[in-house]
Parts: C-alpha cells; sequence; structure tokens
C-alpha cells in the first residue's frame, strides 16, 4: 500500500504507519487528509525546501498520531 503525498509523488517511505505498526491498520482518509494538511503547513515553516516531501510527512504523521494516543 502507497500514500500518496502532498505535491503528488509516491514514496513507500512515507508509509511508516502500516509498515511499522501493522495491527493499527492502513490510515483512514479523514486521518490522511489532516496529516497531509499538516504536512504541507511544515513545508511552508520550512521555507518550501525542495525534496523534503517524506520528512514533512513522517513529521506531520508523528504529531497527529502523537496526539490522538495522547
Amino acid at each position: 500500500m502507497k500514500q500518496q503525498l502532498v505535491k503528488g509523488k509516491r514514496d513507500e517511505k512515507a508509509v511508516t504507519t502500516q509498515k511499522d505498526h501493522p495491527q493499527e491498520g492502513a490510515l483512514s482518509d479523514e486521518l490522511q487528509k489532516r496529516i497531509a494538511k499538516r504536512a504541507y503547513a511544515l513545508y511552508l515553516e520550512r521555507g518550501c525546501r525542495e525534496g523534503c516531501d517524506v520528512e514533512d510527512w513522517v513529521d506531520a504523521e508523528r504529531e497527529i498520531l502523537t496526539v490522538l494516543r495522547g
């Protein structure tokens, strides 16, 4: 399973939840949308750095999942 990143690129590295935590299952569409919004916000906050889309996605995913598990 692959996730589509904010910029429309696909990269298996962005799929952290399914591979690292298979018991949790795939991310819901709503959760993916929240992560995508946060990843885009990080992209803007970091000065629109090219080539860091996976890092932005993983950081956003980590932040949101931490809050949800809080």
